[in-house]
């Protein structure tokens, strides 16, 4: 995103992203996370954005050349802001903020075999909303109160799950069929999942072990499975680590490298959260 800032006199200055503490890029991916708090904010998208919001912003708001006028941005909803576009935000108040992605052109072209073209060209769209967009901003409204920071491949599949629902509700008018994994499909992704776990696995990655696009993919499993693509590979990753901490002697931290884990303490807090055991208990029940 290329940002921008502008000072205004007798007011609050507007600012770029910059002005939001926790920000990054994950493989193609820019994502920043702007808290409980008034801001101003000016940008010229460079990439497409897509803002998770987590809770009601009540704002004076401009797009390209239209006036600013008085804007409530809903909870648990998003707000697709496509490249070559201006965003002009003044937000004076703000429950619980958002998480912002931006994508890559590279990013996209491994995401989705569609063009989005006719989307863009219809500038920015606010209060998009679904079952399934409403749930990844409660995930992540809970999962920013933990201390642990958001991992790459995290981000990527939130800012994923947020692409493919927004496009998903913007083109509504248009179903889609339904496009499901073959067995063989779904059996060469988990291989590949497997057998890359001691890596970093990348969206991009698993786009490619199936020479299909990320959406797809995306889609694929959650039709097959009822789970997202991202809480297979935890459970993948669960599956090595209970078995090498139940057969094997390696440290607790060799485990968490093999298994794809950050840290030691990120291999603890993933299984304390999701079997209710830390690596010590389920070793000592070997």
């Amino acid at each position: 995103m290329a940002l921008s800032a502008i000072e205004r006199p007798g007011s609050m200055p507007f600012r770029g992203l910059e002005q939001f503490r926790f920000r990054g890029q994950a493989n193609g991916i820019g994502y920043c996370v702007a808290g409980a708090k008034p801001y101003a904010l000016e940008f010229s998208n460079t990439a497409d954005v897509i803002c998770l919001l987590l809770g009601d912003i009540n704002s004076d708001t401009k797009f390209e050349d239209d006036r600013e006028k008085p804007l409530v941005f809903l909870g648990e909803s998003t707000a697709f802001h496509p490249r070559i576009g201006n965003v002009r935000v003044r937000a004076a108040d703000v429950r619980h903020g958002f998480i912002a992605f931006s994508y890559a052109n590279d990013f996209q072209s491994v995401l989705d075999d569609r063009s989005i073209d006719d989307l863009r060209r219809a500038g920015s769209c606010n209060n998009i909303r679904n079952g399934a967009i409403k749930f990844l901003a409660r995930y992540v409204k809970e999962r920013l109160r933990r201390p642990d920071p958001l991992q790459p491949l995290e981000v990527q599949f939130l800012a994923l799950g947020t692409y493919v629902e927004t496009m998903r509700q913007l083109a509504a008018a248009a179903p889609a069929r339904p496009e499901l994994l073959s067995d063989q499909e779904f059996a060469r992704l988990c291989d590949y999942i497997n057998g890359n776990l001691e890596d970093k696995l990348t969206c991009a990655g698993l786009s490619r072990a199936l020479n299909m696009p990320l959406r797809i993919v995306y889609q694929g499993v959650k039709l097959r499975t009822g789970r997202s693509l991202y809480n297979l590979i935890i459970e993948k990753r669960i599956e090595r680590a209970t078995g090498m901490l139940r057969e094997t002697d390696v440290s607790i931290a060799e485990v968490a490298c093999a298994c794809g884990f950050s840290s030691q303490q990120h291999l603890t807090a993933t299984l304390s959260r999701r079997l209710g055991r830390t690596p010590r208990r389920l070793r000592g029940a070997s």
